[in-house]
């Protein structure tokens, strides 16, 4: 009989060590080598499997030793990176802006500073020089950094990137502490065109190159919003994209449109290559992936992407957006059979060209995901209709579905019949149509809530009776008021399923 926690076989130390929280159990690691022996497996899986990391020197470190002890590398299965490093934002240790500096001593600015500002500003010049480096023309250096350290990566299958202040990548605290502010908070961004590719557009290249050098066999792989058409196809070939991307089965990809500045960059355009063909990136993309089983897409305007559509002031204008290009060009050109789980944000399209899309996976499908996604084209009055009775009479698997704000040309779509408000429109006159095309008198005004313009039903035979109703039950308004939607509801994680 064991007479104390270290007598105790290590089943039941790795046993004990899960029902700790995460102090508790690095404090029993440094209590002796019989407890840190039996908590290993434990602790490479709770603190190992699943971790972020900034793109600056000390936190891929930690990656690069994580990747060379013989025993944790086996345990990690997930990485993900942020992106920002104090993106757009100027700390307030900074020297003042509007002061003139002397020409003759460019420093003399910062002499001004306190000495714990000074302190501070020298920690983030120090962090932002060495993230600019790894960054530097096309991410070289980085890349060279993950390929090292994916290589030693035996169980590796996911990769991703995440901007937020909810996700906490390896170093973010300690840097923050020394400079005075977030580096993962993005500051306000900028419009108009670009004079080099963005951070997470060089990071892609990056990891899928790493990845492909390394010989990493990737499963999911998931983006921030990226100018895909900015990237060279000689940066990015065919090839490349083939050898990292054939083996994945859950892509999440945001896209997005930003014109690069080609007067300074001409660089960036392979000669003999047709400028800024639309959506010829993300077509690349997909036809590298062989293997699909799920798909996220979010096709962004512009690089100033909100919850919110913007309404153009002339209808047919719709067709000529870069979304509704993009979308019209790629998604009829690439072949993506059998997807079980589809989620489409942003899109601009129209109703042949959306079940041209979901048609090939109707027997497989099982969820289904429309978030801001305006059909628009013909005389149709109902345009929706189309879509709903597809996915009630040719999708017998489909077992989860989350429809919110859907758009058509003129407005957005209900999914509640207001009948209170009947009365109040004959005051204004104001006119929509329901789904079977009869006319409702409705105010607008009163389909904002949310409810009204979100569908999410779970179960088979739910969503079969829901689109059923749906197919006939849903009215066409003038533009409706949109909340933004819980993350939690909207993306899909599966990151912590074991691989």
């Amino acid at each position: 009989m064991a007479k104390t926690i270290i007598d105790l076989p290590s089943e039941l130390v790795e046993l004990i060590a899960t029902r700790l929280n995460d102090e508790d159990v690095l404090a029993l690691r440094r209590t002796s080598r019989p407890l840190e022996r039996g908590s290993f497996s434990h602790f490479g899986k709770r603190f190992f499997r699943k971790k972020g990391y900034l793109l600056t020197s000390p936190s891929l470190a930690v990656l690069q030793g994580v990747a060379d002890h013989s025993q944790l590398r086996k345990y990690v299965q997930h990485v993900w990176f942020n992106p920002d490093c104090f993106t757009f934002i100027r700390p307030e240790c900074a020297p003042d802006p509007e002061e003139t500096p002397d020409p003759e001593n460019p420093d003399g600015l910062v002499d001004l500073l306190s000495p714990n500002d000074r302190r501070m500003y020298q920690a983030y010049e120090e962090c932002m020089k060495d993230h600019y480096r790894l960054i530097a023309h096309t991410a070289s250096e980085l890349q060279s950094v993950l390929t090292k350290a994916f290589a030693k990566l035996p169980n590796l299958k996911i990769i991703g990137m995440r901007r937020s202040e909810d996700h906490r990548p390896w170093g973010w605290r300690t840097l923050r502490d020394a400079v005075g502010e977030d580096p993962r908070v993005l500051g306000p961004i900028p419009s108009g065109p670009l004079y080099m590719l963005s951070t997470p557009a060089r990071l892609f290249l990056a990891l899928l190159s790493a990845v492909a050098d390394s010989g990493v066999v990737l499963r999911r792989f998931y983006t921030d919003a990226i100018e895909l058409d900015n990237i060279r196809p000689d940066l990015l070939s065919q090839e490349l994209l083939n050898e990292a991307c054939s083996s994945i089965w859950y892509l999440e990809v945001n896209v997005m449109r930003s014109l690069l500045n080609t007067k300074r960059n001409a660089n960036y355009i392979t000669p003999g290559h047709p400028k800024w063909v639309d959506g010829d990136g993300l077509l690349r993309l997909l036809r590298g992936c062989h293997s699909l089983k799920e798909i996220g897409l979010q096709i962004f305007p512009d690089r100033q992407a909100t919850h919110r559509l913007a309404a153009l002031n002339a209808t047919d204008r719709f067709a000529e957006t870069w979304q509704f290009k993009c979308f019209d060009n790629v998604m009829l050109k690439v072949d993506m059979p059998g997807l079980d789980r589809i989620k489409l944000e942003k899109l601009v399209t129209t109703p042949y060209h959306l079940l041209a899309f979901l048609r090939p996976s109707a027997t497989c499908l099982t969820s289904l995901k429309l978030r801001d996604v305006r059909l628009i084209g013909g005389e149709d009055a109902s345009p929706w209709q189309s879509i709903f009775q597809f996915l009630h009479d040719e999708c017998p698997r489909l077992d989860s579905i989350l429809l919110h704000h859907l758009l058509y040309t003129y407005g957005g779509v209900s999914f509640a019949e207001n009948i209170e408000s009947a009365a109040l429109a004959a005051e204004d006159g104001t006119e929509t149509e329901g789904g079977n095309g009869e006319a409702w008198n409705d105010r607008s005004s009163h389909f904002t809530d949310y409810e009204k313009i979100t569908l999410q039903i779970s179960g088979a035979e739910n969503v079969r009776r829901s689109l059923g109703d749906v197919v006939e039950g849903h009215w066409y308004q003038k533009p409706l008021f949109t909340y933004e939607m819980d993350d939690m509801l909207w993306h899909t994680d599966t990151s912590d399923e074991e691989w």
